[in-house]
Protein backbone atom coordinates (compact mmCIF):
# COMPACT_ATOMS: atom_id res chain seq x y z
CA UNK A 1 0.00 0.00 0.00
CA UNK A 2 1.47 3.32 -0.98
CA UNK A 3 1.95 6.52 0.93
CA UNK A 4 -0.22 8.06 -1.80
CA UNK A 5 -3.30 6.36 -0.34
CA UNK A 6 -2.69 8.27 2.90
CA UNK A 7 -3.06 11.56 1.03
CA UNK A 8 -6.64 10.62 0.10
CA UNK A 9 -7.77 10.46 3.76
CA UNK A 10 -9.74 13.60 4.58
CA UNK A 11 -12.50 12.51 6.96
CA UNK A 12 -13.78 9.63 9.08
CA UNK A 13 -15.36 7.84 6.11
CA UNK A 14 -12.07 7.97 4.18
CA UNK A 15 -10.22 6.77 7.28
CA UNK A 16 -12.55 3.79 7.70
CA UNK A 17 -12.02 2.88 4.04
CA UNK A 18 -8.27 3.27 4.56
CA UNK A 19 -8.35 0.83 7.49
CA UNK A 20 -10.16 -1.74 5.35
CA UNK A 21 -7.61 -1.23 2.57
CA UNK A 22 -4.76 -1.68 5.07
CA UNK A 23 -6.34 -4.90 6.38
CA UNK A 24 -6.73 -6.18 2.82
CA UNK A 25 -3.11 -5.25 2.09
CA UNK A 26 -1.97 -7.10 5.22
CA UNK A 27 -3.91 -10.22 4.20
CA UNK A 28 -2.52 -10.09 0.65
CA UNK A 29 1.01 -9.61 1.97
CA UNK A 30 0.72 -12.59 4.32
CA UNK A 31 -0.66 -14.76 1.49
CA UNK A 32 2.21 -13.74 -0.80
CA UNK A 33 4.71 -14.43 1.98
CA UNK A 34 3.22 -17.88 2.60
CA UNK A 35 3.34 -18.64 -1.14
CA UNK A 36 7.03 -17.71 -1.26
CA UNK A 37 7.76 -19.91 1.76
CA UNK A 38 5.85 -22.83 0.19
CA UNK A 39 7.90 -22.39 -2.98
CA UNK A 40 11.06 -22.75 -0.91
CA UNK A 41 12.33 -19.18 -1.02
CA UNK A 42 14.72 -19.16 1.96
CA UNK A 43 14.79 -15.40 2.48
CA UNK A 44 11.15 -14.54 1.84
CA UNK A 45 10.00 -11.25 3.36
CA UNK A 46 6.73 -9.41 3.33
CA UNK A 47 6.05 -5.70 3.03
CA UNK A 48 4.57 -5.66 6.53
CA UNK A 49 7.09 -5.94 9.35
CA UNK A 50 4.48 -7.39 11.74
CA UNK A 51 2.66 -10.70 11.74
CA UNK A 52 0.36 -9.98 14.68
CA UNK A 53 -1.72 -7.07 15.93
CA UNK A 54 0.41 -6.71 19.06
CA UNK A 55 3.59 -6.50 16.97
CA UNK A 56 1.98 -3.90 14.72
CA UNK A 57 0.91 -1.77 17.69
CA UNK A 58 4.41 -1.97 19.16
CA UNK A 59 5.91 -0.96 15.80
CA UNK A 60 3.52 1.97 15.60
CA UNK A 61 4.46 3.07 19.12
CA UNK A 62 8.19 2.69 18.36
CA UNK A 63 7.82 4.80 15.22
CA UNK A 64 5.98 7.49 17.20
CA UNK A 65 8.72 7.49 19.83
CA UNK A 66 11.60 7.61 17.33
CA UNK A 67 10.07 9.87 14.69
CA UNK A 68 7.72 12.14 16.65
CA UNK A 69 8.21 12.16 20.42
CA UNK A 70 11.92 12.15 21.21
CA UNK A 71 13.91 15.37 21.35
CA UNK A 72 14.59 16.60 17.81
CA UNK A 73 12.16 14.09 16.28
CA UNK A 74 12.06 14.64 12.51
CA UNK A 75 8.40 13.75 11.84
CA UNK A 76 6.45 15.53 14.57
CA UNK A 77 5.14 18.10 12.10
CA UNK A 78 3.84 15.24 9.93
CA UNK A 79 1.43 14.02 12.62
CA UNK A 80 0.35 17.19 14.40
CA UNK A 81 -2.23 18.50 14.46
CA UNK A 82 -4.01 15.15 14.63
CA UNK A 83 -6.33 14.71 11.66
CA UNK A 84 -7.74 11.66 9.89
CA UNK A 85 -4.88 11.96 7.39
CA UNK A 86 -2.13 12.24 9.99
CA UNK A 87 -3.61 9.25 11.82
CA UNK A 88 -3.55 7.29 8.54
CA UNK A 89 0.09 8.41 8.08
CA UNK A 90 0.94 6.97 11.50
CA UNK A 91 -0.68 3.64 10.69
CA UNK A 92 1.13 3.50 7.37
CA UNK A 93 4.46 4.10 9.12
CA UNK A 94 3.64 1.53 11.80
CA UNK A 95 3.02 -1.11 9.16
CA UNK A 96 6.62 -0.90 7.95
CA UNK A 97 8.60 0.13 11.03
CA UNK A 98 10.76 -2.47 12.76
Amino acid sequence: MSQNSVSRVNDMKDFAAYLVAMADDFDADRAEFERKVQEGMPFAEGRWSSLYAGDFLRSWAAWLEDACIREGAPRKKDVEPLTWRTLARQIHAGSMYE
